[in-house]
Parts: C-alpha cells; structure tokens; sequence
C-alpha cells in the first residue's frame, strides 16, 4: 500500500473520528491524521496555508451530516478555490448516508474521489492509499 503523507477526518462524532483514526493507525498507510469536527475549521485551515503546498493535506474524507457547516456546504465552498491550491487534494465523502440521491449529488463534484460508507474497513482503506 502506498504511503498517504496527511489525512483530514472531518466528522462531528467522536466516536466516528476515532473509528477512523484507529484503522487508518492499524493500516499504517499515513504518517499524520488530523481530526477535525467543523468543516469550516477545514475551510478556514486550507485558505491559510493555500500557499504552502507541504501543509495541505493529501486526502480529506468528509462526513456529510453535521451541524454548523455540513459537508455539502463545505464541498459547495471548497468548489470555488479547489483549482487555486497548489497540490491536489483527494477528498472520499465517508457517511453513513446509503441513499442513492446523496450518491449523485456527490458524484456531481469533480474533485472528489470516491464515496464511502461508514464505518471504515480495511477493506475501504485499501482503497484510499
């Protein structure tokens, strides 16, 4: 498995977030996980440091249901200064969201990678890297 340098996970729910984190760990497939809880946090991170390719994460993956800014706004928002980054970040939309219209929607932004389900397996991880 390739090596991911910096992986966001950008989920409200603690639990979620340390589901995830662990089984990247186990994985071993990145050397920095950052966690985050607000997706404008990620935002706001992003426009700060556009201008430093190295701080930029590799691969974001992006719960769609949370509160403040959910992950449609935040794809909505990332949409308009996604091209002016210097480096090419991956984001996989991971939700426990089954419902094949959300699937479209997401489908419909060209910069994301994938959508994935909730909980994160070996399997889906294999998939990241």
């Amino acid at each position: 498995m390739k090596l991911i340098d910096t992986i966001f996970i950008v989920d409200d729910d603690p639990i979620h977030q340390q589901i995830a984190k662990i089984m990247i760990e186990r994985q071993a497939i990145s050397n920095h996980i950052r966690v985050f809880s607000d997706a404008q946090d990620v935002l706001d991170y992003l426009r700060t440091n556009a201008s430093s390719p190295e701080a930029l994460p590799d691969l974001i993956l992006l719960d769609l249901n949370m509160p403040v800014m959910d992950g449609w706004e935040f794809l909505e928002e990332y949409a308009g200064f996604c091209t002016q980054l210097p480096k090419n970040i991956r984001i996989f939309v991971l939700t426990s969201s089954i419902d094949e219209k959300d699937k479209e929607r997401v489908s419909g932004y060209s910069f994301v990678t994938g959508y994935l389900t909730k909980p994160l397996s070996k399997e889906i991880i294999a998939h990241l890297s």
